[in-house]
């Protein structure tokens, strides 16, 4: 698709700054993922600094001195953060009206089995051998690649992708929007979410799971990563191969995981960090900084699994110690 610079500068209301030749753009993309065609914003000094970095020719950039390197600037006088929504909401892909249960635009291939009360949306692909049960609802654009199997009341929202021989168990929600809000006049006010979900081949998804749909771009579980029941991935979020998400994990968003990580039941982990590879986290741990590659821990703070256990033995001596304290000051305080 295209869209007009022209009618975006007249929603924003911004100033034409750099290079003025050109007229279209394909869409919205994240700062660093961005293509030439594409424009993208830099509402921070992390991202004003690398304005060279980007690939997008167009960027929606605060009111301040720019760099000539060949791109086009749209200067606004506000914070570009504040006015994500009108942004968003201009790119938005318009979806088409529900008509019947099975979309006569969708393709459907061979041998695949629908259950009762399944919707397949327009334009939907469901590649050869898929089997889908009751209360199924495969939204417009959606693709689902050969040999995966959806259990019943299963949502796939709109241009998600599910790769081959997937499993998605009993009540998961894929694409739903992302947790995105800004303050606009001192309220809470939606971002639109226009990003998808792409899920790679032999990928698992548990029980009542959800996994939010990118709000400008995608999120991404990439092949044979298994995730448990009652997880949380949240938008932009990209999870890399064979890991394995247990259940009760929350990961904010924009968070990078490496190949063969483990984060095992009911880690949080906050968001824009990055995890690396063959990392194991245990149980109830706090993720908040980037944690690198080939490392067993555990613990809020988090540490070397070795030596939080060591704390924890630690902690169980602690009422003795304060009774030895107080003994060693009521003796002082005698004398």
């Amino acid at each position: 698709m295209r869209y007009s610079i022209k009618e975006l500068v007249s929603l924003l209301e911004c100033e034409v700054r750099g290079d003025l030749s050109l007229e279209y753009v394909s869409g919205l993309a994240p700062f660093f993922q961005a293509q030439e065609e594409n424009i993208t914003f830099a509402s921070d000094e992390k991202f004003l600094k690398k304005l060279d970095e980007t690939k997008a020719k167009v960027v929606l950039v605060p009111d301040i001195p720019l760099p000539n390197i060949g791109k086009m600037y749209l200067v606004v006088k506000e914070n570009p953060r504040t006015l994500m929504p009108k942004l968003l909401n201009f790119f938005k892909r318009e979806t088409k009206p529900f008509e019947k249960m099975i979309e006569d635009s969708s393709v459907i291939g061979k041998n695949v089995k629908l259950g009762p009360n399944v919707y397949v949306g327009h334009d939907a692909v469901i590649g050869d051998n898929v089997t889908i049960y009751p209360n199924v609802t495969i939204g417009e654009g959606v693709t689902i690649g050969e040999g995966s199997t959806i259990y019943s009341n299963v949502t796939v929202r709109e241009f998600c992708k599910i790769g081959k021989n997937c499993v998605i168990q009993p009540g998961a929600v894929i694409g739903s929007d992302g947790f995105g809000f800004v303050k606009v006049g001192g309220n809470n006010t939606k971002i639109d979410q226009i990003g998808s979900v792409v899920i790679e081949d032999n990928v698992e998804i548990g029980a009542n799971t959800t996994v939010d749909r990118g709000a400008i771009g995608d999120t991404i579980i990439k092949k044979y990563t298994k995730i448990d029941n009652l997880v949380q991935i949240a938008h932009n979020d990209i999870i890399g191969e064979n890991c394995l998400i247990v259940s009760q994990v929350g990961i904010a968003g924009s968070v990078e995981v490496g190949n063969n990580t483990t984060l095992a039941g009911q880690v949080g982990v906050a968001g824009h960090i990055k995890i690396g590879n063959n990392v194991v986290i245990a149980a109830k741990s706090g993720v908040v900084g980037n944690v690198d590659d080939n490392q067993v821990l555990s613990g809020y703070p988090l540490m070397d699994h070795r030596e939080d256990l060591k704390v924890k033995i630690a902690l169980k001596k602690v009422p003795d110690l304060l009774k030895k304290v107080r003994n060693i000051e009521k003796k002082l305080q005698e004398k």
